[in-house]
């Protein structure tokens, strides 16, 4: 597939993409991403290496109608790459974080209590009964998802080998911020894992593992979370409410739970903020904001820490 590539960067993209899906990553859509910038670049006829920052750019502002979140997912692919080139000791521009953000207006979906009760509920109702298997690993996968507020991608490439079924641990290897971490989880949820363990995976490398023993992949499993919306009579779009957003869920009810015991709030959110793996506090502090939309009875606890912090949730 990577044979089609014919710009001066071609190798380098070549070997990108094999760098990154050695590394577990399956990088199908950022190929054609990728293979659509080389096509730019190769009509630029280069002449040497060097990853500018007109050019890339032009590329990715040449559709005006694609909007700054279409944008910034390009970005962030370009950033990578550009990253890699640079280790690699080739000049390469690489795209600020927040570049194409500017415009960005997203506001997270928090789902009710009742929601997610219907999803699970919906788990059990739909077509997925006549596969029971996968009918226990989506439900697993979707407890996980708003017990632990682990990102998909995070809970679909646990191994066997990550769960401690003894110390109620699982350590999540290779997170988007590139190291490992270890979360706690509840006796219940490790009673379920251990039950589905041993019914269903005794030769499987991979927790989420279907009967040709590969992995489910993020894309697949987000097509089974839009038919259980559905099933659930949960309205959606195509800009959402998305898997993603039961993470956000997660980090609003573990703020609302910390401040209805009374707790510390700015104590308590390095132990959130390293529990989800955020990068920095920052990140943490964002969901003070709509925990204080959501629950107008604890607007008191949080209003001055928002102002001090001048926290804007808008920029996810």
């Amino acid at each position: 597939m990577n044979n089609d590539l014919k710009s001066i960067f071609k190798e380098e993209i070549t070997n990108f993409l094999d760098y990154k899906r050695n590394n577990g990553f399956l990088y199908e859509s950022q190929y054609w991403h990728l293979r659509a910038l080389d096509n730019f670049l190769y009509s630029k006829d280069l002449k040497e290496k060097k990853l500018k920052k007109e050019d890339i750019l032009e590329f990715i502002n040449k559709n005006q109608n694609a909007k700054s979140r279409t944008k910034a997912g390009y970005a962030s692919i370009f950033r990578n790459f550009a990253n890699y080139l640079q280790l690699n000791d080739i000049e390469a521009y690489v795209i600020p974080d927040n570049y194409f953000r500017s415009e960005y207006n997203f506001k997270p979906y928090i789902y009710s209590t009742d929601e997610i009760k219907r999803i699970i509920n919906a788990i059990e109702k739909c077509y997925l009964k006549k596969i029971p298997k996968k009918q226990a690993q989506v439900k697993i996968i979707v407890l996980l998802l708003f017990k632990t507020g682990m990102r998909i991608g995070e809970i679909l490439n646990i191994k066997r080998s990550n769960i401690d079924y003894e110390k109620n641990t699982i350590v999540i290897e290779e997170t988007k911020n590139g190291s490992d971490r270890m979360i706690s989880i509840s006796e219940n949820m490790i009673n379920t894992l251990k039950d589905f363990d041993s019914k269903y995976n005794d030769k499987y490398e991979y927790f989420f593992e279907n009967n040709y023993q590969s992995k489910y992949s993020v894309g697949c499993f987000n097509s089974i979370f839009k038919k259980l919306l559905y099933k659930a009579k949960i309205m959606h779009t195509e800009n959402g409410p998305r898997v993603h957003d039961a993470r956000h869920t997660f980090c609003v009810n573990s703020l609302k739970q910390a401040l209805s015991k009374g707790m510390d709030i700015n104590a308590y959110m390095p132990i959130l903020s390293t529990y989800v793996g955020h990068k920095d506090l920052d990140s943490t502090y964002k969901y003070l904001h709509l925990t204080f939309e959501l629950f107008p009875d604890i607007r008191k606890k949080v209003e001055k820490i928002i102002e001090e912090r001048q926290i804007d949730y808008e920029q996810f």
